[in-house]
């Protein structure tokens, strides 16, 4: 029972950072990302500033629902569901958040309502459902034979 509690717990505060983070206005964004920038560029990247924002906040993206993924599994995992459904509800899941999640930005002010950002979250969060899959259909093989020994 304390797993499922963790799990929930887990997924929902990930869902309100990514709601928060979604939340801030254009400065409090660009704020973050041109600090993030400037990390990037302590570490010795080059390029034109423009192009490093928008590669940091497309790894944002990425990171964000890479994790949406992994931690929707997660709870997924907690039924009896066989791998195929787990990765279809996940996927799902992922996608829909990714486009109520753009829809939110189109009420914040200085925020924009991007499908290019729908397709990134979706393709991050379903990359993390599959390779979670992977390793669970991994070590599932490997149990399996450990038992038949």
């Amino acid at each position: 029972m304390h797993r499922h509690i963790l799990n929930y717990t887990l997924l929902i505060l990930w869902l309100v950072v990514i709601f928060f983070l979604s939340s801030e206005g254009h400065d409090a964004s660009s704020g973050r990302s041109d600090a993030v920038v400037e990390v990037v560029r302590t570490l010795g990247a080059t390029g034109a500033t423009d192009v490093l924002t928008f590669l940091v906040r497309k790894s944002a993206h990425i990171t964000a629902y890479f994790i949406l993924g992994l931690l929707t599994v997660n709870v997924l995992r907690l039924y009896t569901l066989r791998i195929r459904s787990i990765v279809m509800i996940a996927s799902a899941f992922v996608l829909l958040y990714a486009v109520s999640d753009e829809f939110h930005q189109r009420f914040v002010p200085g925020r924009s309502s991007e499908v290019r950002d729908v397709m990134i979250d979706t393709t991050a969060g379903v990359v993390g459902v599959g390779i979670y899959a992977l390793v669970e259909a991994r070590l599932r093989k490997r149990r399996l034979d450990n038992n038949a020994k």
